[in-house]
């Protein structure tokens, strides 16, 4: 919870933190960071704190198929 909370804070949504999404449909799409999501993730997160480009290149390394996973659930 805590790197989805950095995520956010970070200015990237669920699905900005996919590469493909936003080559395919936002290429031009840049992360605007949020102060009250950095308050909010260093309340209930404070030792997570993490920048995004860290978050996304663990949490693909750690589930690697996680894309193609969901898509399989979706049909």
């Amino acid at each position: 919870m805590a790197d989805f909370l950095w995520l956010l804070a970070g200015g990237y949504g669920p699905f900005e933190a996919i590469p493909s999404f936003t080559d395919a449909y936002e290429p031009d799409w840049l992360p605007r960071p949020s102060p009250e999501r950095a308050a909010i993730a260093e309340r209930f997160a404070p030792h997570g704190r993490r920048p995004p480009a860290d978050v996304i290149r663990l949490a693909a390394q750690e589930f690697p198929d996680f894309e193609n996973t969901i898509d399989q659930l979706c049909r």
